[in-house]
């Protein structure tokens, strides 16, 4: 087993109280680190104004909001184009943008208000709110798509270390379309619930004219605006942060050219993050683009390559777990857990060599995961990334450890079962190239 040391420069990743409240509120999205820890974790890694920060599983943006404080540079990687559009529309350029969002937004008004979108018999949406409100909806997100928006200063340093030019969303786009998010479920009344990817809905779907919900859309952008400002974001004069639709597995990013990586990959849990963000996907297109956006996730619980090999590059540790998932009598161990798992470390084992490929040498990864189990066994994730990254001729370590309280297996009330009093811990895995 690696050295593990508790490093007094690297605050909890646990996020606190506050940081459940104003702009973090916007989005359903229950992965996610303190931004104390990537206040630390930028110190940790001595990151300046010279360099390029990377986040490929960004998520909600918390290492890019933290960063837009130092005024860093930042590119971010995700599968999920939902929370592309939150993350970027965090941006400290919106903040010194009122009066121009406001200008925006009544235009957008006016056009919505001149339009409406037919209903649709086979509308996927109509699983979650009612006929009227999904129409208006549908007719919002149109206008919002086809809206001429003005064109931001973006640092085009960011670009010279990606070897394409990707797509991204216009800050007030992705402002405009956030609060429409916003909007479907404060008026379609989803309920969270013990498990994050599940999405309640009222049973007597309610029914909105569409002045009632422009109305609201225009009283979240507003509420918006606020959050921003209590965020405390600098006003920026152009976009230092770049979110991409890009896969972990394939970063199109040249190689040697990053200073440094703070990021949290999914854990071995089969949370199905795009689940969480199911209404808004729908939104966005329909069930057959929720079904791709699931499958490219890692981790979901969606097997789709049942050809995968054990990798004796993934460890000891792994190599255990997966002989123990095989072996066990339990039923759906071999037919559901065990293709799952190889599906993960094959995923894992990708985007670890397309991290340390995009590093700068002697510059640093810092990787947030916990530990889950199967059954009875233990699985010590953190454990098992430093061994591939030690088989991938990489130096690696776990930099810090903490026990996890409120772990997501707690939702599951048979996991006691087969061992009691279990302890989860947090990791914090530091790769050097």
């Amino acid at each position: 087993m690696s050295h593990i040391f508790l490093s007094k420069k690297l605050a909890s990743a646990k996020r606190s109280p506050s940081e459940r409240k104003g702009i973090h509120t916007w989005h359903p999205y229950y992965a996610g680190y303190s931004e104390a820890f990537v206040t630390s974790a930028i110190e940790y890694l001595a990151i300046n104004k010279s360099h390029i920060l990377l986040d490929p599983w960004h998520g909600s943006g918390t290492t890019a909001l933290v960063a837009s404080r130092y005024k860093l540079r930042t590119i971010g990687c995700e599968i999920n184009p939902v929370m592309n559009i939150f993350s970027t529309a965090k941006s400290g350029f919106l903040i010194g943008q009122g009066k121009l969002i406001e200008k925006l937004s009544q235009e957008i008004e006016d056009r919505v208000l001149d339009s409406l979108s037919e209903d649709r018999d086979d509308d996927c949406l109509l699983d979650f709110m009612s006929e009227s409100l999904s129409r208006g909806i549908r007719t919002l997100y149109l206008a919002l798509n086809s809206y001429s928006y003005p064109q931001t200063p973006l640092d085009t340093r960011l670009f010279k270390h990606l070897e394409k030019i990707p797509s991204f969303f216009n800050p007030f786009e992705a402002f405009f379309k956030s609060a429409l998010f916003i909007t479907a479920r404060k008026l379609a009344g989803y309920k969270g619930g013990s498990n994050p990817t599940w999405v309640k809905t009222l049973e007597n779907k309610a029914e909105y004219c569409i002045e009632d919900i422009v109305a609201e859309w225009l009283r979240v952008v507003d509420c918006m605006i606020d959050d921003l400002h209590s965020a405390v974001i600098p006003t920026l004069d152009n976009i230092i942060h770049l979110p991409i639709s890009m896969d972990s597995r394939k970063l199109c990013i040249h190689s040697n050219s990053i200073d440094g990586i703070i990021t949290s990959p999914p854990y071995l849990t089969r949370i199905d993050y795009a689940m969480s963000t199911r209404p808004e996907l729908l939104i966005i297109n329909n069930s057959s683009f929720l079904r791709s956006i699931r499958e490219k996730t890692i981790g979901a619980p969606v097997i789709f390559d049942k050809t995968i090999k054990v990798n004796p590059i993934w460890g000891v540790n792994c190599l255990t777990v997966l002989k123990q998932v095989e072996t066990h009598s339990s039923k759906a161990a071999q037919s559901y857990y065990l293709p799952n798992m190889l599906q993960y470390f094959r995923d894992v084992e990708l985007s670890l060599r397309e991290c340390i490929r995009v590093l700068k040498p002697k510059s640093q990864a810092l990787i947030v995961v916990q530990s889950s189990y199967f059954k009875e066994h233990e699985i010590n994730l953190g454990q098992i990334y430093t061994e591939i990254c030690r088989n991938l001729n990489t130096q690696c370590e776990i930099v810090n450890r903490e026990i996890v309280r409120g772990h997501m297996a707690h939702v599951n009330t048979k996991s006691s079962l087969y061992k009691n009093a279990k302890v989860y811990y947090e990791d914090v895995v530091c790769i050097t190239k």
